[in-house]
């Protein structure tokens, strides 16, 4: 039986208050690490691993495009049909490529993305580093001087860096196009006029707005992938480490979305 259960709320309350004193202490000292090993390598490029980037790279956004795509492009299917059914009444069905364009580039676009490299990107990561860690690859570096950080951690993020705003570009444009399939079937508008609406609701603001929540979500998937897999302590919480990275990742990205939001809307 486990001990905690035996002792009184308030030990429990301090147990889960300790444990979650000495996480945010992690997590800090973790991310301190990061930085310090990226401004090396900015300092020394011979120290980003070239190589190992262009394959993380690979591996998080070449072989994520067909998913994304096919999923985005049913995304912008359904918001065609939610927003023809909302303004119908109103006789604003030429204001539905504006509605897919924007929703998919504020939201969909990086949200859809970020839920895709949380699930594949960041559970990969965890794994990866777990297994290292458990095997003692990582003590073996260390022992030999060399920071694990920046030989493992900093290609992995810097990947996911690059591969979400492309990801993200991908999934606009098909979550585009899947809109447009909807007012070409039902309400018979012509391609041009479609695209001509999409292009009149871009604007700058937008367009940064959205590559910079997806920079942060990316940021965000790769640090807590990498963190949470370097402090398993054993083989037996590979599994449930690997899963905590996709569940705490969706957790700061919905925190992160929030901010943005409040930031770019409201503030």
């Amino acid at each position: 039986m486990d001990e905690r259960q035996n002792v009184d709320p308030v030990t429990r309350l301090g147990l889960r208050t300790r444990s979650i004193v000495d996480g945010v202490r992690a997590v800090t000292l973790f991310t301190g690490r990061f930085l310090m090993a990226m401004g090396a390598g900015v300092r020394r490029p011979r120290r980003l691993r070239l190589k190992e980037i262009l394959f993380q790279l690979q591996r998080a956004g070449a072989d994520a495009m067909v998913l994304l795509g096919g999923l985005s492009f049913m995304m912008g299917f359904v918001i065609g049909i939610q927003a023809k059914a909302t303004m119908s009444p109103f006789g604003a069905e030429a204001r539905i490529a504006h509605v897919v364009t924007i929703l998919t580039i504020q939201e969909i676009g990086p949200l859809l993305t970020a839920i895709v490299l949380a699930g594949r990107s960041g559970i990969a990561f965890a794994t990866t580093m777990g297994t290292m860690k458990i095997g003692g690859e990582i003590d073996a570096l260390q022992a030999r001087g060399i920071d694990p950080v920046g030989e493992f951690v900093v290609p992995r993020v810097l990947a996911l860096l690059l591969a979400g705003p492309l990801l993200a570009m991908i999934t606009t444009a098909s979550s585009i196009l899947g809109g447009m399939v909807i007012t070409l079937w039902i309400l018979q508008l012509s391609p041009l006029a479609y695209l001509i609406g999409a292009a009149d609701a871009m604007n700058t603001g937008f367009l940064f707005f959205g590559l910079a929540k997806i920079v942060v979500f990316s940021g965000l998937i790769g640090l807590i992938g990498c963190f949470q897999g370097m402090r398993m302590p054993d083989s037996g919480a590979v599994g449930k480490g690997a899963g905590s990275s996709f569940i705490i990742s969706l957790l700061f990205i919905a925190l992160a979305d929030t901010l943005f939001n409040f930031i770019y809307h409201i503030y």
